[in-house]
C-alpha cells in the first residue's frame, strides 16, 4: 500500500516536471548568472583570498552545493544561510 502511494507520488512529480519543462517551457534559472553574482560578494572574495578555504570552495563549485542553483540563490538572499556557509567553510579549512 505504502509502496504504491510512493510510486504514485513519484509518477506525479515526473508528470509535473515534464509539463513544466516541455509544455510550459519554464526553464531552470541560470547557474552561471547566480555564481557571477556570488563571486562579486565581499564575503565570498574574502574566503577566496584564503588559500585553504579557496580550495574547498573550488571543490564545492565542481561537485558540491555550489552546483545547485537554488542553493546559490539562497546564499545570495538569506543571511542565515550565508552565515552558516561561511562558518562551515571556516571550520573545515582549519
Amino acid at each position: 500500500m505504502l509502496t504504491g502511494l510512493m510510486l504514485l507520488l513519484l509518477a506525479g512529480a515526473g508528470i509535473v516536471g515534464f509539463i513544466k519543462k516541455h509544455i510550459l517551457r519554464i526553464k531552470d534559472p541560470d547557474l552561471a548568472h547566480y555564481l557571477a553574482e556570488l563571486k562579486k560578494q565581499c564575503w565570498y572574495q574574502e574566503l577566496m583570498n584564503d588559500p585553504q578555504s579557496s580550495g574547498l570552495i573550488q571543490s564545492f563549485e565542481k561537485s558540491g552545493p555550489l552546483k545547485d542553483v537554488y542553493y546559490v540563490q539562497r546564499l545570495l538572499a538569506n543571511d542565515g544561510c550565508r552565515d552558516g556557509f561561511i562558518a562551515y567553510i571556516k571550520e573545515k579549512s582549519r
